[in-house]
């Protein structure tokens, strides 16, 4: 279901939890963060997804964003973990200051240049955590607010095949039977799957090689889905060889 963010910063974390900023996707950002204690046995990761809300407010005097009217409509299907070797710097682990850095191209996918219409919001967590007595395991957000800039594709990010709406019963992960089949004509489709359910609109890339190797991939979510439902690609949309169709079976929906 969609959230209504009625305290943005309450509902990812608390005010002491999560900072909100805005960055280029292109740029990256480093941070000090000092533990006041020798921090060489803790761990420390760090992973990102983003986000796409219907608007943004901004203050007019501080201009700051106001989330009280925004609403999450989806999100982009993949959270990436961050490299610790490349983003987190542990030289001064002895003295309790770790050096954490917002990777870019946290977002690669397209962007309005419009602050308030369809924003993407990429939540950075940076997380500890320790074995001590007691265990601690504790972590901060950064909300980024991707801006749009120069060499930046303009476009709604509801139009990327990563975007999946929520409340809408959209497929966010499948599986498929797709074996290799000697049968199946190579190239390159977009076929349309038909449901055994109420979904609809579920189309999708297929890709055969030489000898009938198969590699499936989503393009549009659809809407009405539910988990386990299943999806016949037709042969007869992939070059009628007499290959047999290919069932995708829905994982879980948005």
């Amino acid at each position: 279901m969609s959230s209504r963010l009625l305290d943005f910063q309450s509902y990812i974390g608390g005010s002491d939890n999560v900072q909100v900023i805005n960055l280029f996707p292109r740029s990256q950002k480093t941070f000090t963060y000092e533990f006041n204690t020798n921090v060489t046995d803790w761990t420390f990761t760090a992973d990102q997804q983003s986000l796409v809300l219907d608007s943004i407010a901004y203050d007019r005097v501080s201009g700051l964003p106001n989330f009280a009217d925004s609403t999450i409509i989806g999100y982009m299907n993949t959270a990436t973990s961050i490299d610790p070797a490349t983003y987190i710097n542990e030289t001064n682990q002895d003295v309790g200051v770790i050096y954490f850095t917002i990777p870019e191209n946290r977002y690669t996918g397209p962007l309005l240049p419009n602050a308030r219409k369809n924003p993407v919001m990429t939540v950075v967590s940076f997380e500890w955590a320790n074995e001590g007595t007691p265990p601690v395991k504790e972590s901060h957000r950064w909300a980024i607010i991707e801006t749009w800039e120069p060499g930046v594709t303009v476009g709604d990010p509801q139009v990327s095949s990563d975007f999946v709406p929520i409340g809408v019963g959209a497929i966010s992960a499948f599986t498929d039977n797709s074996a290799t089949d000697a049968d199946r004509v190579p190239g390159a489709y977009t076929v349309t799957g038909l449901s055994n359910g109420e979904g609809t609109g579920a189309t999708f890339s297929v890709q055969v090689t030489a000898g009938g190797v198969t590699n499936i991939d989503i393009i549009s979510r659809g809407t009405l889905y539910n988990a386990a439902d299943t999806i016949q690609l037709l042969d007869v949309n992939m070059g009628s060889g007499g290959a047999a169709d290919i069932t995708v079976t829905v994982s879980s929906i948005a």
